[in-house]
């Protein structure tokens, strides 16, 4: 690999394996900070969706930084469709930042899972109520 993203234009034809994650992070810009869903990441970029519909249609967004699980990147956002944005990093991210993303977000779901199997069994149980 030369180092360099390929076109967003061509995604068969990527330059960078990406990682499917699903993880909350804030995209930070001149106009405020919006919560995103991050929904794939690699070292040139990510496809993050906005959580709020309202920020996605009133945001016009260029420059920015997407900020998750203790780790940031600045990026610009290269191709946009509704609440979807794809970024571009300004810098690769270095592998170890790939490697304990996945690690960390694996370890988000599974507790997130587990939150929810115990409300479960507490409210089968009678001693829990949402």
């Amino acid at each position: 690999m030369d180092g360099k993203p390929s076109d967003p234009e061509t995604p068969h034809n990527r330059g960078f394996l990406r990682v499917a994650l699903g993880v909350l992070g804030h995209l930070e810009t001149l106009e405020g900070r919006k919560r995103v869903e991050i929904m794939d990441l690699s070292q040139g970029g990510a496809h993050a969706v906005f959580l709020d519909e309202a920020d996605a249609a009133k945001l016009d967004v260029n420059d920015c930084v997407l900020r998750w699980l203790g780790f940031d990147a600045f990026g610009t956002v290269t191709r946009r469709d509704g609440a979807h944005l794809a970024i571009a990093f300004d810098e690769l991210l270095r592998p170890g930042v790939i490697k304990e993303t996945n690690k960390q977000a694996a370890l988000v779901v599974r507790n997130e899972f587990g939150e929810r199997k115990l409300r479960s069994r507490l409210w089968a149980k009678g001693i829990y109520s949402a």
